[in-house]
Order: C-alpha cells, then structure tokens, then sequence
C-alpha cells in the first residue's frame, strides 16, 4: 500500500467502499505510516504559533540504531546511551551534544569529543608571562614560574621536577684606560678578578699576565719576559690595580681584558 493521487471531487461524484477506501483509508494509513514510510514531497514544516510545538525522534535501542538506520540521512534517538544518532551513507555517526563535552577525560572515548574545557583548564594553570607547565604526576599539570635574570633550567636533585637555578659562569669584560702615573691606582671591573690581561702599543709594546694579588707575568716589553712583576695585581674585590712603572704612564692607552 502505498500513496495514491487523490481523487477530484466533484459534485454528483456517486461515493463508494472502494472510492472510500482508496482516497481516505489508505491515504491516512500511509500518512501514518502504516505499512510504509511515508515521504513528505515538499519539506515539513512545524508551526510554532502554539508554543508546545516539538519534534519527537524515534527512540531506539543501541542495537536497533545500528540496523534500523541504513540510509544516509536516516536520524534517531539512542534510549540507551542518549544521543542522538545519524547514518551518513557509510556509518552511524554521533551526533554532539553538550552532555558529551566536558572536562573528565575519558579511556577509550574515540568516536565523540570528551573535552575542550581541559585547554581552559590548562591555561588557567600558567598565571604568569614566563611560567613553564610540568606534569606532577599522570595527567595532573603545575607551573614552574619564571626564574630570574640570567638563571638556567635543570631538573631538581630528586629528578622528580624541574627547577630555575643560579650557576655560576665566568664574567668577562673588556675595555680600555688611559695612564695618569701614580702607583696602586685601581681599574674597577665590577666583579672580583681571576684573570687580567694588560697590553699597550704606546713606546714599547707591553704584555702583562696577571692572576694574583701579589705577582704578575711581563710577557713583553724590555726586559721581553719577567715572571713576578707587580705591574699589575688583581685587586681583591673589584678589578685590578697598576703602578707607575710600567702600566699607567702618564697619556698612554691601555686595553685590557679580564674575567671573573
């Protein structure tokens, strides 16, 4: 039984059980889908004028939307796992709601998405422009805020996290002084010296060595080598201190490098 094109009525028409049967019957049995599944040819279309107006999907079990829903476009409601279900002419897919996203991973979930929240989450995490985000433990995040100026990222001494941390490096720093005679005149640094080279091109180029506070190396110059000279010391807090003699005559460019 399927749909018949409906009759014209005229007047006069003589009516019949099978002019009945035909145009009344079997239309609204089709309609009701007895039988059948009817077709609406041109769209549907509910009217809200009422305000209680809805649309109630077929509600199937988990099995029965795999079998029942065959052909693409075919939409249903699973009682079971309470989604809404299409088949979209290769699988039945799920159709999202907002029950499926929230913030609880979960094993297994492959074929819906479980969470965007876990991003918010995770940005809530890091407060601060610098922080760096470190797992302490599976799938539970922490921060490690920003350290200070110039310290290095390493892993704590229980391997257990990482950490900021201060290592000592070398400082070095390299410039120039002009002599003004006058012994123990201190060259200021910034930082306590290890090690001082001094060299001038003015006369006599001249070479010095220095990593002490007591002596230092004259690599050239006259005599050309003098192991234990005081022209230049290392001073003990900040820099290095020259004398007269040799490394702050009077108009003379020295240039100088030295590490700490």
């Amino acid at each position: 039984m399927g749909w018949t094109s409906p009759a014209t009525w005229v007047a006069g028409t003589v009516v019949t059980a099978d002019g009945m049967n035909t145009n009344i019957r079997d239309q609204f049995s089709y309609l009701k889908g007895i039988g059948q599944v009817p077709t609406i040819q041109s769209g549907l279309t509910i009217d809200n004028s009422l305000g209680s107006e809805r649309l109630l999907l077929p509600l199937l079990s988990t099995a029965e939307c795999t079998t029942v829903l065959n052909a693409e476009g075919e939409v249903a409601f699973d009682e079971q796992t309470h989604q809404m279900k299409e088949y979209d002419g290769t699988a039945v897919r799920v159709l999202i709601s907002e029950a499926d996203v929230d913030d609880t991973p979960v094993n297994g979930a492959d074929t819906v998405p479980v969470s965007s929240n876990w991003a918010y989450d995770f940005q809530q995490t890091l407060t601060t422009a610098g922080d760096l985000p470190y797992a302490t433990a599976a799938g539970t995040w922490d921060r490690l805020g920003v350290g200070t100026a110039l310290q290095l990222l390493r892993t704590n001494s229980g391997a257990t996290a990482p950490e900021w941390a201060t290592v000592g490096g070398i400082q070095i720093v390299s410039s120039t002084y002009t002599g003004a005679d006058g012994d123990d005149r201190q060259i200021t640094t910034g930082f306590a010296c290890k090690l001082v080279i001094v060299y001038t091109t003015a006369g006599d180029d001249w070479l010095w060595v220095c990593c002490s506070q007591t002596a230092s190396y004259k690599l050239s110059g006259t005599p050309a080598f003098t192991a234990g000279a005081t022209d230049v010391l290392l001073h003990a807090t900040d820099g290095f201190v020259v004398d007269q003699e040799n490394a702050n005559h009077n108009g003379e460019t020295y240039r100088y490098c030295a590490l700490g």
